[in-house]
């Protein structure tokens, strides 16, 4: 397991391939670390390029210091990581939900320093954005100490799932996470229209961050996007034969120049894909029960009145 120290911290970091060129990916938040895009991405680029992958701060195998999970942190780590790879040079990123929120902070602000932005899912900050993830973590870490839960992911997550979501459970709960993701700034039209590096996007149609996606769309007159039928926020693990064969056709129409600005176009997904309606169901139902749950602890606790809060 290669171990890196980087920005004061020791990161568990991971690559393959070869080539002149390197891709680094940038995974989720919480339940999520560098094997989800190790699996899904990675070896669709690893016969064209250098890929470098690395668990966030508080992720995986990589350390989980009690602060430092700001944007300024992740851009600062993604950096380190890369500097203290002996990397040289500009680097292709490609980031999944929060992985694409610290991309496109690291391609703003150092455009120099990106070759291009491959993002799949992407958040980005807009006005009360830093507040609502700080909900929904707040919301999960709820629901992550909920024994039936527990009892479910033990049943049915397998391991490995069950013992990222105890991961994620101590990331909430030990860390200043919560707080400085509350802390972080907005973006305004004219920031993210700055961003001119290369750009392609891919979403499902069912998002939860679809609306991002037409936002990318609006201020980035050159992006080109792809929306995936039937799939939701969640749509590497729904539909990964297709997202990874968009993303490798990507970077061939990069190196053949033959990229197309400003195009949007509707992809159905592979045979055995997609579901992503009834995922965003699911989860929308997870949701709105623990919400009740939570509502009730603190009814029983007192901090709330009979009947809510009026």
């Amino acid at each position: 397991m290669p171990d890196l120290q980087a920005n004061g911290l020791r990161f568990h970091v991971q690559r393959s391939g070869s080539g002149n060129e390197t891709v680094v990916m940038i995974h989720g938040m919480l339940i999520d670390n560098l094997s989800s895009l190790y699996y899904a991405l990675a070896p669709a680029l690893a016969d064209r390029m250098q890929v470098l992958l690395y668990d966030l701060r508080g992720h995986g195998h990589t350390e989980r210091p009690a602060t430092g999970y700001t944007i300024d942190d992740a851009v600062n780590d993604l950096w380190a990581v890369v500097e203290g790879s002996g990397i040289e040079g500009p680097v292709h990123l490609l980031g999944n939900s929060y992985g694409g929120t610290v991309a496109i902070e690291a391609a703003r602000r150092t455009p120099e320093r990106v070759s291009s932005l491959v993002l799949v899912e992407a958040h980005f900050a807009i006005e009360g954005w830093g507040e609502h993830i700080a909900r929904e973590l707040e919301l999960a870490g709820f629901g992550l100490d909920e024994h039936d839960l527990q009892l479910w992911l033990d049943a049915h997550g397998g391991r490995k799932l069950s013992r990222m979501a105890r991961a994620a459970e101590l990331l909430i709960t030990t860390t200043s996470v919560i707080d400085d993701m509350a802390a972080v700034p907005a973006l305004s039209p004219d920031d993210l229209r700055g961003i001119k590096v290369p750009a392609y996007a891919v979403y499902g149609e069912h998002s939860d961050v679809i609306e991002r996606a037409r936002d990318l769309e609006a201020l980035l007159p050159d992006l080109e996007m792809d929306i995936l039928g039937d799939c939701s926020h969640s749509a590497m693990v729904e539909a990964t034969a297709s997202v990874r064969a968009l993303v490798a056709e990507r970077f061939d129409r990069m190196a053949a120049g033959t990229t197309v600005a400003g195009r949007t176009r509707t992809i159905s997904p592979g045979d055995g894909e997609g579901s992503g309606a009834e995922h965003r169901s699911t989860i929308d139902r997870y949701r709105a029960e623990l919400e009740r749950r939570r509502a009730e602890a603190a009814e029983a606790a007192g901090s709330v009145p009979p009947g809510g809060a009026g």
